[in-house]
């Protein structure tokens, strides 16, 4: 079959196929009848051989409060997943690079705390919440989750049976329309001994149909700390090479890091895409410290080159996304970024 061909050149397990839906694309596993359409072909070149895994002999440890999640390696703090219901949506912080230091800004915890242009003092853009997932521009009234307009709010946080390599959380979620729950989310999320965050979500439209708009403002995302940024002597890199806002901002790639000083230490974070999400995601990597990743706005990150495409999910229909988020010390070259890279990718077969 075709799919064993792309298996072969991908060298990865699962291949999605795409069905239409009035017209639009949703995404479905390889039992989808013979009328099903591929969608758009994935770039990425081949991965070679099976890298090392993500263990070590680190510890990695998940303790559950009252409404948090507290992640250790070795008993050092390394990341606090936070879910209370007065939250306008769940999120990670702080988060700990080897040498500990908070690679994320502090919380602005509303509008009316935010100080200034963003771009000069770091405290702008409230809504930019450590780690988070959102998007705008869900449906026809254009649902507004990115900006805190509606709500996503925690369901479950379950702490699942550890592997010999990863602490893993199942979260439930629910999007919130105008008066019932639009979306529900079902998230796992693996937390590494080297650093590395593994996000396999699940978006699943409930009782009406969802459609996910062409924009730039999502989907998996992180706001570094203020003195990593560019504007503050930062580096982005990406895995083609490119380099700083103008060039890696909007384009598909397997990687880009995002490096700089904290506390007198040099720190990086990067986001990952997985070569069997639903076509290659680009980033809104900006230089006062915003850093994303998202399928959902290929004519605006393209600036108009490509069309925009988008999802539309049925009642019951689902769609699913694997991303990395990879903390590391040092520069792209000595935080192993390329190797994590492929540990990544090779965590979900």
């Amino acid at each position: 079959m075709w799919q064993d061909g792309l298996r072969k050149y991908f060298g990865v397990r699962d291949i999605l196929v795409a069905g239409v839906v009035t017209g639009l694309m949703v995404w479905a596993s390889d039992a989808t009848d013979q009328n099903a359409l591929f969608g758009p072909l994935l770039t990425y070149p081949r991965l070679s051989a099976a890298p090392p895994s993500c263990a070590d002999d680190s510890e990695v440890r998940l303790t559950k409060k009252d409404s948090s999640v507290e992640v250790t390696i070795d008993g050092e703090p390394f990341t606090v997943f936070n879910y209370g219901k007065e939250k306008m949506k769940p999120f990670i912080f702080p988060l700990y690079s080897q040498n500990q230091v908070n690679v994320l800004r502090e919380i602005i915890p509303t509008q009316d705390q935010e100080q200034g242009p963003d771009h000069v003092t770091g405290k702008g853009h409230f809504h930019h919440k450590g780690v988070w997932i959102a998007v705008d521009s869900v449906n026809d009234e254009k649902w507004n989750y990115w900006h805190e307009g509606k709500k996503i709010t925690n369901q479950t946080v379950t702490i699942l049976p550890g592997d010999s390599s990863a602490g893993r959380l199942s979260v439930t979620n629910l999007w919130l329309g105008d008066n019932d729950p639009l979306i529900k989310e079902t998230t796992e999320i693996k937390f590494y001994p080297i650093r590395l965050i593994t996000y396999e979500i699940q978006l699943a439209a409930i009782d009406e149909i969802v459609t996910f708009y062409d924009t730039k403002e999502g989907f998996l995302a992180t706001r570094l700390a203020h003195s990593m940024r560019a504007l503050s002597g930062g580096r982005i890199v990406n895995a083609d090479g490119l380099k700083g806002e103008e060039d890696c901002w909007g384009k598909p790639t397997q990687w880009i890091d995002y490096y700089g000083e904290v506390e007198g230490r040099i720190a990086g974070v990067t986001l990952m895409d997985h070569p069997n999400n639903l076509r290659p995601s680009r980033y809104h990597v900006r230089a006062y410290g915003l850093f994303a990743i998202s399928p959902f706005g290929e004519r605006t990150y393209s600036k108009g080159k490509s069309e925009a495409v988008p999802l539309v999910l049925e009642p019951g229909q689902s769609v699913r996304l694997r991303y990395g988020v990879y903390i590391h010390s040092g520069d792209t070259e000595s935080g192993k970024v390329a190797d994590t890279y492929r540990k990544f990718v090779a965590s979900f077969k």
